[in-house]
């Protein structure tokens, strides 16, 4: 894997500059313009060499124990907010990432216009970040969570970054605590590579979900639902194809259930969290059901501790994703001339099974008001190979494998 671009370190320098001077607001006349930004400077060194580590499914390669995997935690946001007015306000968001194609290409990750109608009810419009955790609605902005990285057991497989359409969002205060809940809806606008090594375009896959959180003195709870329909089929169409147009009843009927566009996938989560003085705690569990068998259903979660201890926060993560489904039965008989198509067929799919679990040990230092310094060790075991969760595995690697990451966060 290529180390970090030169283009991206000069877009990090710029970053740490900005942090360095804390530029903080800009006014022209009556209109109120705020830039503000965050980064991230480090990543994974795999022990193991025979597979590559990954952050998320929007990697294309990963860090193979051949140096320290840069490209997979660096990142540079930027963000201009413009509030005219008290009830109206926009933003616009730049995010330098290692992507799909191998590049750190800015992608404009939020823009959007807000519009409170009260202070209890607001609306955006535009594109707006999906939320995924209680801190942001960004995986990104690595400060605002305790770890090096989100879980990648719970978050890898997660589609969709963002989304251009509205969300609304409301709050009413319910006994002793604040109830929130939103509503959002709208279209994907991303690229992912996929296990063949193939992109797949998610643009003009629709979203559609919402939540409901109650936070009350030092606990927070929320339950989740978001549906989303694919717009466009897997690449492993062509073989599907292959399959279906063999006549046999039970494969044609494999093909159907295999195919992507058009069909609906479920996501449905539920957390809570703790936080009170130096103590912080997190436990999520999601359940993915689907209607195609290409992204079979499965249950993921995660939970965190950490214990802060002056400016030093040790923590603890284990989390874990097991699918529902074990194997692929194309319908064709595993003789000639089938076999090699049924081979095919289930190198293709079978990298959508995951059974996963990580054991993370790690430690958070907030050496300045606005930057940090973490330290983090994964023990990481897959019982299901090959593995969408990691690239370019070795047919013999056995699953097992530990990765230690150290990244510098920054916010301005």
């Amino acid at each position: 894997m290529n180390g970090l671009s030169t283009r991206f370190l000069i877009l990090l320098l710029i970053g740490l500059w900005f942090s360095s001077v804390a530029l903080a607001e800009i006014s022209l006349g009556d209109q109120t313009f705020s830039l503000r930004g965050f980064g991230t400077l480090g990543g994974p060194y795999n022990f193991d060499g025979q597979a590559g580590f990954i952050r998320n499914n929007s990697q294309p390669e990963g860090a193979r124990g051949d140096g320290v995997g840069w490209d997979i935690d660096s990142r540079l946001g930027l963000q201009l907010d413009w509030k005219p007015r008290e009830d109206f306000s926009g933003a616009l968001q730049l995010v330098s990432r290692y992507r799909y194609d191998g590049s750190f290409t800015p992608d404009v990750t939020l823009a959007f216009l807000k519009y409170a109608f009260d202070p209890d009810l607001e609306m955006r419009v535009g594109r707006i970040g999906i939320d995924f955790n209680f801190q942001a609605d960004s995986r990104d902005a690595g400060y605002t969570y305790l770890w090096v990285r989100p879980p990648v057991e719970y978050f890898g497989q997660s589609f969709m970054s963002h989304g251009d359409g509205f969300d609304l969002t409301a709050t009413h205060e319910l006994g002793e605590g604040i109830l929130q809940g939103k509503l959002y809806a709208g279209q994907a606008s991303e690229t992912v590579p996929t296990a063949a090594g193939n992109e797949y375009e998610l643009d003009g896959s629709a979203l559609v979900g919402g939540y409901l959180q109650y936070q009350r003195l030092n606990w927070q709870f929320r339950i989740g639902y978001r549906v989303f329909q694919l717009e466009n089929e897997t690449p492993a169409d062509p073989l599907l194809t292959l399959v279906q147009d063999t006549g046999v009843p039970d494969a044609i009927a494999f093909a159907q259930k295999a195919r992507i566009a058009g069909k609906r996938f479920n996501l449905f989560d539920i957390g809570v969290a703790y936080d009170q003085g130096p103590l912080q705690s997190q436990l999520f569990i999601k359940r993915f059901s689907s209607e195609s068998i290409t992204f079979p259903d499965y249950i993921s979660g995660f939970w965190s501790v950490g214990y802060r201890i002056g400016s030093w926060t040790p923590y603890l993560v284990y989390s874990r994703i097991k699918s529902e489904q074990d194997s692929y039965a194309t319908g064709l008989p595993d003789i000639p001339p089938f076999d090699a198509l049924n081979a095919r067929v289930i190198q293709a799919l079978s990298p959508y099974q995951f059974d996963q679990q990580t054991f993370s040990l790690g430690v958070r230092h907030d050496f300045a008001r606005n930057a940090d310094f973490k330290l983090q060790l994964d023990f990481i075991r897959n019982d299901r190979l090959p593995s969408a969760l990691w690239t370019d595995s070795d047919p013999d690697w056995d699953g097992r494998a530990t990765v230690l990451s150290a990244t510098l966060d920054f916010v301005f």
